[in-house]
């Protein structure tokens, strides 16, 4: 598989504290991969650091290769089970989210075809027409989901969506995410308080070491065997 995003003695300072150093990955095309560690480990500021958010206390080399700027999406963290704002139905929610890529041209019967058959993957199909702001946690989660995944994405960096939801919900989303990966080729990077639920689908970890700054990199499931 070809990579995709390289990041090359990574080190992050904050308020005059190291807290990562000398990190280095590669995430390849079609990886699901989930990053963990404790609060204040680094995950949020090393992934808002790969987009660009983030420019001081950090150093190293950061690179994407074969993906283009509007082929990479960034759902911010408690973002995708917010309530819309715009009160359309689940449908109009999601095609409206297609209007960035037609760039001013009409919108025609294929682009409600590639909304409806995204909504069915999603298995959001059956409650296209009913108000986006009456869908239960699961369904607005998948329902944000959509509204990335509309566009066509290589890669999308995913925030810890998942706090308030219960198990099912957590066990669906994290086999939603696969599934994109497994058949679309979609690399997903994916921050998480739990890495024991989510790496029963992710292939890859990374996890950060808070206590003495170090990390492991690699296979999800050979990191529990390493810790057994």
């Amino acid at each position: 598989m070809e990579n995709i995003l390289t990041v090359e003695n990574f080190c992050l300072l904050y308020k005059n504290r190291s807290v990562l150093e000398n990190l280095s990955f590669i995430v390849k095309k079609g990886d699901y991969l989930a990053i963990g560690g404790v609060p204040g480990s680094g995950k949020s500021t090393l992934i808002r650091s790969i987009l660009g958010l983030v420019n001081t206390g950090i150093s190293g080399d950061i690179s994407y290769h074969n993906i283009r700027k509007d082929e990479v999406s960034y759902i911010p963290q408690n973002s995708m089970q917010q309530k819309e704002n715009f009160l359309g139905t689940v449908r109009e929610v999601i095609a409206v989210s297609l209007l960035s890529k037609k760039r001013g041209r009409a919108f025609k019967e294929e682009d409600w075809d590639k909304v409806d058959n995204l909504l069915k993957r999603l298995n959001l199909y059956d409650i296209k027409d009913q108000k986006i702001n009456k869908l239960n946690k699961g369904q607005q989660l998948r329902a944000n989901l959509a509204k990335h995944l509309i566009t066509d994405p290589k890669l999308i960096f995913i925030d810890s969506p998942n706090s308030t939801l219960d198990m099912k919900n957590k066990i669906d989303f994290y086999q939603t995410i696969k599934n994109f990966c497994d058949n679309d080729n979609l690399t997903v990077i994916f921050i998480t308080h739990n890495i024991k639920e989510i790496c029963q689908y992710a292939n890859k970890l990374l996890f950060l070491n808070k206590k003495d700054k170090t990390y492991y990199f690699g296979d999800s499931q050979s990191f529990f065997k390493d810790e057994e």
